[in-house]
């Protein structure tokens, strides 16, 4: 089964994108409300995306990917979030995540990006067989 990481600590829109990952593409998506919590998870289940927000209490979405990408690059990651900061943005993409949506405006570009990174996924596993 497809695997996917989703941390946000803003419970509604977890449970709107994990709604949306099960019924429409059937992933089996494990949730976190920071980024500690996301390491956890990510090392545990193995997740085949992630979905990243980088505002968060704790341990933010920046020091997740100074943890992770560099372990695993061929995950893709995708950054949703509210930031929109041009420092910010430019240190996200430094660490070569897959995409940044700013999630005000993620309802249109949502199942463009994630087709995208199926694509992806399908060119380096048989999950899709």
């Amino acid at each position: 089964m497809k695997r996917a990481l989703l941390i946000d600590d803003d419970d509604r829109f977890r449970l709107l994108i994990k709604r949306l990952l099960e019924k429409y593409y059937d992933f089996k998506v494990s949730e976190a409300a920071d980024g500690e919590k996301g390491l956890e998870l990510f090392y545990a289940q193995k997740p085949h995306i992630i979905f990243l927000d980088i505002q968060m209490p704790k341990f933010d979405g920046l020091q997740f990917l100074e943890k992770v990408n560099p372990l695993n690059s061929n995950i893709p990651i995708v950054v949703l979030t509210n930031t929109d900061d041009k420092e910010c943005v430019q240190n996200i993409l430094n660490f070569g995540v897959d995409d940044y949506i700013l999630k005000t405006k993620y309802v249109t570009m949502l199942k463009e990006r994630l087709e995208t990174s199926i694509r992806k996924i399908k060119r380096t596993t048989r999950i899709f067989d």
